[in-house]
């Protein structure tokens, strides 16, 4: 059982407020923690150089859509050395780089894809106010990071040949 007060709130990032309206709830969160280590150098630096906004979107709540609204900093580094000048802080416990929507709901979304597939996936998925389209839905699904299995080596070989008509369109089979 969780110690949250709430499944709805994230762990990780500090909740500032919680902006209900009738399209989707929004919650706006910063990060806990006052610095950022470089992803170059791995040094701490607290020097901010600038904040910008991230919207992430999260698993729904009672039938809500929600977003996090994120304001993300830039610092600089601090180590003369390093290539990076500045460096955008990593929001490790809510989402990677770059995504647009949380780990919980990339999880959520990728067993669905994994579960029902796509077209189908995607009519659950908005009924449970979760947009997401079907190719989404099996690119996630795909990278569950299953490696496939090598095949032992081919012992035997047989080819089959036919022809539609007689003098038209010839096929070959390979059957192991």
């Amino acid at each position: 059982m969780s110690k949250r007060p709430l499944p709805l709130i994230p762990a990780g990032p500090l909740v500032q407020r919680i902006l209900p309206s009738p399209e989707h709830l929004t919650i706006v969160v910063a990060p806990r923690e006052p610095w950022a280590a470089c992803p170059a150098c791995g040094k701490p630096s607290w020097r901010v150089h600038s904040r910008y906004d991230r919207i992430l979107n999260d698993p729904p709540w009672l039938g809500q859509p929600v977003r996090l609204h994120v304001q993300a900093r830039r610092f600089r580094c601090l180590e003369p050395d390093c290539p990076r000048l500045t460096f955008a802080e990593r929001l490790a416990d809510a989402a990677p780089p770059a995504a647009r929507r949380t780990g919980r709901l990339d999880d959520l979304q990728r067993h669905l894809g994994l579960a029902v597939g796509g077209e189908v996936g995607s009519r659950l998925a908005a009924r449970l106010a979760m947009q997401v389209s079907a190719d989404t839905l099996l690119r996630t699904a795909r990278r569950t990071g299953a490696v496939p299995q090598p095949r032992p080596p081919v012992r035997v070989l047989a080819v089959g040949e036919w022809a539609w008509r007689r003098g038209h369109r010839y096929g070959t089979g390979f059957i192991q």
